[in-house]
């Protein structure tokens, strides 16, 4: 009986990263896949399922590592509102160092919504409504230490800056002018306030 081929899965699962990112969930081919990986295609069926159970899967690794993390590392006892600029500012930096304009992955996927099957799609729905949640715990925080202003509700504010961040991952892939990305996020830390409130 033949020994079962070991591999890193997390390299695996970068390599994939790489052609999904370049080429989109629905331009990506199995073939893509097997070539970036080196894996047969029977490695790639056994170990992650079908395409759209490995682009999951590639999709998790991306969350764990993308700049959202930032909002969920931070401490409690951080200031809520440099939280949120330092999350923005982590946008426009991974903006500023993509030379090849790829975007985030997660926007790019979330705009094309159209080639993913119903699965992928409650994953980027729920993806969404989990940043959201995120963010509008950190927005309390900071009305109530009075960092941010209190005229919106935190789940509005939230849902603003939510749509910022995918602002500037659309505005990073179409127009990476780093002057534009920085006047988005400007002019959404007005939208939550003046910081001295």
């Amino acid at each position: 009986m033949a020994r079962p081929q070991e591999f890193d899965k997390d390299d695996v699962l970068d390599r994939a990263t790489q052609v999904f990112w370049q080429k989109g969930f629905d331009d990506t081919s199995v073939q893509d896949l097997v070539e970036a990986t080196g894996l047969n295609r029977g490695s790639l069926y056994n170990s992650f399922g079908d395409k759209a159970a490995f682009f999951a899967a590639v999709m998790d690794r991306y969350r764990a590592t993308s700049p959202t993390r930032i909002l969920a590392a931070a401490p409690d006892d951080a200031s809520p509102r440099q939280v949120i600029v330092d999350f923005l500012d982590s946008l426009v930096q991974r903006a500023r160092t993509d030379i090849e304009h790829k975007g985030c992955l997660f926007t790019n996927t979330a705009a094309g919504l159209y080639g993913c099957n119903d699965a992928m799609t409650k994953w980027i729905r729920d993806s969404l409504v989990m940043l959201e949640d995120v963010l509008m715990n950190v927005v309390e925080r900071g009305q109530d230490r009075g960092e941010i202003s209190s005229a919106h509700s935190a789940r509005s504010l939230a849902r603003f800056i939510v749509a910022a961040a995918q602002g500037i991952n659309v505005m990073a892939r179409v127009h990476p002018d780093p002057q534009v990305l920085v006047d988005i996020v400007d002019n959404t830390l007005c939208a939550l306030g003046d910081s001295s409130l």
